[in-house]
């Protein structure tokens, strides 16, 4: 409550008891007699309480001055009377590190004004008398001489403050005292910070950057807290100390709740969870972004408020994981059950006033959050033995799997190996049979246009026709059965081999099957303007007639393609036992590198790129088909022009010979 009072009424110091000061005098002692007035609208000054003064002053409401998060200025009177022998330096001592203002001033017994302390929020820390975190004002007091102390102060945050008179000795060892508390926590905190940091470095896991960032905000915020920042830190940015209880606090939740959700996979693990910490990170924010500026006492005291409620929900977040998890995150559990004492100590104490007896707040802090920051380091390591044991398990088993998981991979690579091979053989005879088709498609063509009357100077000749429709058939039914029917047993997809132990009773002999590629080609032949002859100088013999057409149907197109004028030459003879077809054309030649070259797949000599257009499979085809069926393809190195191809092909009677002597 704010209790509001006027200079309306002469005061009653006459009347009013001294505090003898004999040596230091704790808080609860002076508090015993201070008299307070509030002064909402700033009006008084300390002329106002030098007497007879007319301020109504009343004494503290309770054992400390205490009045809530109010915009009122503080006015507090002390009359003092020093009741020594040998004491005439004290020190009046504000146990806070900052507050907005604060001035103390000596009224002598004759009126006399002496400010002691007068600092604003724009004072740096060196404008302080004497060179102490917290706030102190020196001033000499006989032995046996009065004098009243009139302390005014305005915080943004809590008006909470205990103040004590100190002698110097007593003065010097409580700051001996706190410098070393807070030296052996900066110390202890500083060392888990460097091994988070090099556990980063080293280990790569994100827990440890938010375990070090988290210690680190701790760490800023009780320097601050207890003046050590402003004095060593930001000495020279007092309106910066003035607001840093909001970014360090904040800090402080944030960094707190992501190594939550770091540590416990609640992304994973715990979905309702991590919402809620993420909810705590997003009210922080939007808290501090909405009221930085517009409010900041209201900011800092919900701040207060949500210290503990952001503790508490790390904490219930750990216990959630305990319910599965337990050896996993116990240590991160007794951490944050360390970290909600001083929470809540922190909470009573700047947000419903409530000072703990048996204990300072701040030392009980600094305990409780050593305590919750070793705890926090021994779950992480913890964690990390667990997951390292739980490796070494996984890479034996992993060890297994991938030993069988090896042995069926060979398996497969074999079993890949054996597909690309047939994928590629048959890829290969799709593409030598469209080749195969294109030569008697234009010939058909040409012989279909004859008939139906588009050539004026010549008829059709039937047998054109019908040697084409006849080649073509067989070639699409010999595919299709393929393709039906898997790889023939023994042959290969590609190879199109019609055995030599002799020909089918339907099928023609050499004769026959040399007469049918003249018919087929004699038409486009003729368009070109080429002679197209056939020369049967040997008799005729049986023969894989399908295999041999389309040999021949390759031989006589490239010869048509490639010859611009002159004649194209069908020829069967017998040499030495076997018969040997030969295609002669007056073209540019083919013999020797050319020719071995022409043979490959998908080549094309430099040459003929210019004369027709072409894939360069025709020659290819014949030498597969060849050598599948035991025949010999080869080239006349003599020819002076064209180019002479010949096909040796044993009689059946050599063909059984050579077979059973093998």
């Amino acid at each position: 409550m704010l209790l509001i009072t006027s200079p309306v009424a002469q005061s009653h110091a006459s009347g009013r008891a001294p505090l003898d000061l004999t040596g230091p005098a704790g808080v609860q002692t002076v508090s015993k007699y201070f008299e307070y007035t509030t002064d909402p609208a700033w009006q008084l000054r300390v002329a106002d309480f030098v007497e007879p003064s007319a301020v109504v002053m009343r004494p503290l409401p309770g054992p400390i001055p205490d009045f809530g998060y109010t915009p009122a200025r503080i006015w507090l009177r002390l009359d003092v009377r020093n009741a020594s022998t040998d004491i005439r330096n004290w020190r009046f001592f504000a146990h806070a590190n900052f507050t907005q203002q604060i001035a103390v001033y000596r009224i002598a017994p004759g009126g006399a004004v002496t400010t002691l302390l007068d600092l604003t929020e724009d004072s740096p820390f060196s404008a302080r008398p004497i060179d102490n975190p917290q706030l102190v004002a020196p001033f000499d007091l006989l032995p046996g001489e009065r004098a009243t102390l009139v302390v005014m102060y305005y915080s943004q945050g809590s008006s909470r403050i205990s103040m004590s008179v100190e002698t110097p000795d007593s003065f010097d060892s409580q700051a001996q005292i706190a410098q070393a508390k807070s030296y052996a926590f900066y110390g202890m905190m500083l060392v888990m910070i460097a091994l988070a940091s090099v556990a980063l470095v080293v280990l790569r896991q994100w827990v440890f950057a938010a375990y070090a960032a988290y210690l680190t905000s701790v760490l800023l915020y009780i320097a601050h807290a207890d003046g050590t920042a402003f004095q060593h830190i930001w000495p020279d940015f007092p309106r910066f100390n003035s607001m840093a209880s909001i970014p360090g606090g904040s800090a402080v939740m944030i960094f707190a709740s992501l190594f939550a959700i770091s540590f416990l996979q609640t992304a994973r693990y715990h979905k309702i969870m991590h919402r809620v910490l993420l909810a705590v990170i997003a009210v922080v924010l939007g808290v501090d972004i909405f009221l930085a500026l517009v409010d900041p006492q209201l900011l800092k005291r919900l701040l207060v408020l949500m210290i503990s409620i952001s503790v508490l929900a790390c904490l219930v977040a750990g216990l959630v994981a305990a319910r599965t998890r337990f050896r996993e995150v116990r240590f991160y559990v007794f951490a944050w059950f360390a970290g909600f004492i001083p929470a809540c100590l922190f909470t009573a104490r700047f947000g419903f006033g409530i000072e703990p007896e048996f204990v300072t707040a701040y030392d009980a802090i600094r305990l409780a959050l050593i305590f919750d920051a070793l705890m926090m380091g021994l779950a992480i390591f913890d964690r990390y033995n667990h997951l390292r044991q739980a490796a070494m398990e996984e890479t034996l088993a992993h060890a297994q799997r991938n030993l069988a998981l090896s042995q069926r991979l060979a398996l497969l690579e074999d079993s890949y190996q054996q597909l690309s091979t047939t994928a590629r053989q048959r890829e290969e005879s799709v593409k030598d049979t469209v080749h195969d088709l294109r030569q008697p498609m234009q010939a058909l063509r040409l012989s279909l246009r004859q008939l139906l009357g588009l050539k004026a100077d010549g008829g059709a000749d039937i047998g054109q026709v019908e040697s084409a429709l006849g080649y073509m058939e067989r070639l699409v039914a010999d595919r299709l059965a393929d393709r039906s029917g898997g790889e023939r047993e023994g042959v290969s997809p590609s190879s199109d081999v019609t055995p030599m132990a002799g020909q089918a009773a339907n099928e023609p002999g050499l004769h026959g099957v040399l007469r049918g590629v003249a018919d087929m080609f004699a038409g486009e032949a003729a368009a070109k303007g080429l002679g197209l002859r056939l020369v049967l100088a040997a008799p005729d013999a049986g023969v894989a007639a399908y295999p041999l057409m389309r040999i021949l149907a390759n031989l006589v197109s490239n010869a048509i393609k490639y010859t611009q004028q002159g004649r194209i030459v069908i020829a069967l003879r017998s040499v030495g036992g076997e018969h040997r077809v030969e295609v002669h054309d007056t073209g540019p030649g083919l013999s020797g590198a050319a020719f071995e070259q022409a043979l490959l797949r998908n080549q094309r000599l430099d040459r003929d790129r210019d004369l027709a257009e072409g894939n360069g499979l025709g020659l290819s085809v014949v030498k597969d088909i060849a050598d599948a069926n035991g025949w010999r393809i080869t080239s006349c190195p003599h020819r002076r022009t064209g180019a002479s191809i010949g096909i040796a092909i044993p009689d059946v009677a050599t063909a059984t010979a050579r077979r059973a002597s093998g």
